[in-house]
């Protein structure tokens, strides 16, 4: 009897060493599993990670204080010049000769010996007189306008800022001589100003000299814009107050200025 009681306990110890053998076995084969999916898990993941060795991209200014040109009575200033991707951006200010929509169409930036051409601008801000006596402060903020119309700004200078664009420059540019030329603008009558701009009176009245009795007339209706001779004028065929009337109009409705404002925006 002693002895199969022994026989059981020796059987039981020995069913408990196995399964503590099992568990703890078991225990560590997980733990090497998991040791080795977290190793495998995350060797990815560091691959898809950024390095630090590609930096993002950021805009670089540079601030002007006193860069001032003038030629023929207009002054133009250069505030800054920016490198953003393969753009330099160059804002100006400059004053309006008048109440036509004044836009510079000729630009040249010149880094070390190679020209490169203005391709596009934008507008910053501006202060503009119009043709009917009223004037509007217009801002430009997050490509939204703000616009603050008041007769106020009728003492104000009419002046605008633009961001003239030239394309494809070297990346370094910056760093480099740089030289910009302004060489023109040129001017078309405000949205819904178009008959006021020509003043087609004033025109009829100067030439009456040569072609007593003319009359004119102007429309401007829905987008459709036009000057003429009224047709039952005894001159709406005449081939002389045709081309006299056109060559008035395109010098009314029309502006166009050259020059050469050139500013050395070379880093100090």
């Amino acid at each position: 009897m002693k002895t199969t009681k022994q026989r059981i306990v020796t059987i039981l110890v020995s069913a408990t060493v196995i399964v503590c053998m099992a568990f703890l076995l078991n225990f560590l084969m997980e733990g090497s599993s998991a040791e080795d999916f977290s190793t495998r898990s995350l060797t990815p993941l560091a691959e898809t990670l950024p390095t630090n060795s590609e930096p993002e991209q950021v805009s670089q200014k540079v601030l002007f204080d006193n860069k001032i040109a003038e030629y023929d009575g207009l002054t133009m200033e250069v505030l800054s010049m920016t490198a953003s991707g393969n753009d330099a951006v160059v804002a100006v200010r400059w004053e309006l000769e008048d109440s036509r929509d004044w836009k510079i169409n000729n630009a040249i930036l010149k880094i070390d010996s190679q020209d490169y051409s203005l391709v596009g601008f934008d507008l910053v801000e501006g202060v503009f007189h119009y043709a009917d006596g009223t004037a509007c402060k217009i801002d430009m903020q997050n490509d939204t306008i703000k616009d603050d119309c008041s007769e106020t700004w009728l003492q104000e200078e009419s002046y605008r800022i633009d961001r003239l664009i030239f394309a494809n420059v070297p990346g370094d540019f910056l760093n480099r001589s740089v030289e910009l030329r302004i060489l023109g603008m040129t001017a078309y009558p405000n949205e819904g100003e178009y008959c006021k701009v020509l003043n087609i009176n004033n025109i009829q009245d100067a030439m009456q000299e040569d072609f007593p009795g003319v009359e004119l007339e102007c429309f401007q209706d829905e987008g459709l814009l036009g000057y003429g001779i009224r047709q039952d004028s005894a001159y709406a065929n005449d081939n002389k107050a045709l081309a006299e009337l056109s060559d008035y109009a395109t010098k009314a409705l029309l502006g166009s200025k050259a020059g050469m404002w050139k500013f050395d925006l070379t880093a100090d």
